[in-house]
């Protein structure tokens, strides 16, 4: 079954909470960790992984944080998929390693470059605001 890891909710939650935030739009680790009920040295380690990814920024100083440093528009779920996990495979062996014992006569994963082109491309193509609610429960 195809579905996103802890860790990536994770970092779409904080993106989320960053994008809708009222001036001024910083936000802290612990603020978000406590308001979304997320283990605080995980979304430490995520924000830093988003932050070296350029999807946020670091913000130092006493009223420090992060903020996003591209409009939601612009941020697509691959993105924050391949800053969190790495490139997007859907089997093992697309990742270059080939560390599958199969590997020379593996029928699979030729067959499955097409279907992994459409899922990325397809991730590519929804933002961070196409999949954060308003206020009113409705896609912005």
């Amino acid at each position: 079954m195809f579905k996103l890891s802890k860790k990536t909710e994770y970092g779409l939650i904080a993106l989320q909470h960053m994008m809708t935030m009222k001036d001024p739009c910083v936000a802290t680790v612990k603020e978000i960790a406590e308001r979304h009920h997320i283990p605080r040295p995980l979304l430490a380690k995520i924000c830093q992984q988003l932050a070296k990814s350029k999807l946020i920024q670091s913000v130092q100083g006493s009223r420090g944080g992060y903020t996003l440093k591209k409009d939601a528009a612009q941020i697509s779920l691959a993105a924050v998929m391949e800053a969190l996990e790495g490139p997007i495979h859907i089997v093992d062996c697309h990742d270059g390693r080939n560390i599958c014992d199969r590997d020379e006569i593996c029928t699979l994963k030729f067959g499955l470059n097409p279907v992994e082109e459409k899922l990325t491309a397809f991730l590519q193509g929804v933002t961070l605001a196409a999949v954060t609610p308003n206020i009113h429960g409705e896609n912005v």
